[in-house]
């Protein structure tokens, strides 16, 4: 997947309660060029990536949580 630092955009996830929760993603790249994700979700930042699943490498967010942002992610992306 080719994808630039510059590349911004919005999902929605979904709390506990059911309420949509908006999350602003922004696409980054370690210095070895593997691609991960800054997420801005109630205004605390996590970072997620996808290697075999998607994973969390910082933040508080749940295992629902990040299935359901990198779900998002991939959709977002047009990936499978």
């Amino acid at each position: 997947m080719e994808a630039s630092e510059d590349i911004k955009f919005n999902v929605t996830l979904h709390s506990n309660e059911q309420k949509e929760i908006n999350v602003e993603v922004k696409h980054a790249e370690t210095t070895d060029g593997i691609p991960y994700y800054i997420c801005k979700v109630d205004g605390k930042e996590a970072q997620i990536r996808k290697d075999e699943k998607w994973e969390q490498i910082w933040g508080s967010l749940t295992h629902k949580q990040v299935d359901e942002l990198g779900s998002a992610i991939s959709k977002h992306l047009g990936e499978l």
